[in-house]
């Protein structure tokens, strides 16, 4: 996927970061989201699946997984904010200031050649259970799309463009 966020956003590919990496190993075993997007007042945790390479099958647990990654996103940046070093240190400050907070699971599945119809009822289940799942932590309601529902365009609430990387095309199946 490449995504184009609208100007004034701040974007960090979060599990990039060697902050991120050090708490992944043991003993923590944090994960995290994908990307953290913000403008100042509002907060994206960005979290990017794709199930139509490989014959791969989402997790029944996958809301659960992304409600964890979530939290540790934010125990992540709420440690660098406090006792990090720059650049993140600032970032993570800049982050933590924002009064809104925003999940968005990117979820690529096998839709069986129905476009729409082959993935509309599991879109929506999921957004149903991450909502459940991230309502503690202050994000009531999450955003689930696939690639075929924003191509090219912005999806309903975000602040950024998705396409799939046409470099990459040919290796998804079930299109």
């Amino acid at each position: 996927m490449i995504f184009a966020f609208d100007g004034g956003w701040e974007v960090e590919k979060f599990d990039e970061w060697p902050e991120h990496k050090a708490l992944n190993r043991f003993p923590y075993h944090a994960k995290g989201c994908d990307f953290v997007a913000h403008d100042g007042r509002h907060l994206w945790l960005v979290e990017v699946k794709d199930y139509t390479r490989d014959a791969r099958t989402a997790p029944p647990d996958l809301p659960q997984e992304v409600g964890v990654k979530a939290f540790h996103t934010l125990a992540t940046i709420h440690a660098v904010a406090r006792w990090g070093l720059d650049p993140h240190r600032e970032f993570c400050t800049r982050a933590l200031a924002c009064t809104e907070l925003s999940l968005r699971l990117s979820v690529e599945l096998p839709d069986k050649g129905r476009k729409l119809m082959g993935v509309a009822k599991p879109l929506a289940d999921l957004k149903d259970e991450l909502a459940r799942v991230t309502r503690p932590l202050g994000c009531h309601r999450p955003v689930v799309t696939a690639a075929l529902l924003t191509s090219h365009t912005h999806a309903r609430g975000v602040p950024w463009k998705a396409h799939r990387d046409p470099a990459t095309r040919h290796r998804h199946h079930d299109r």
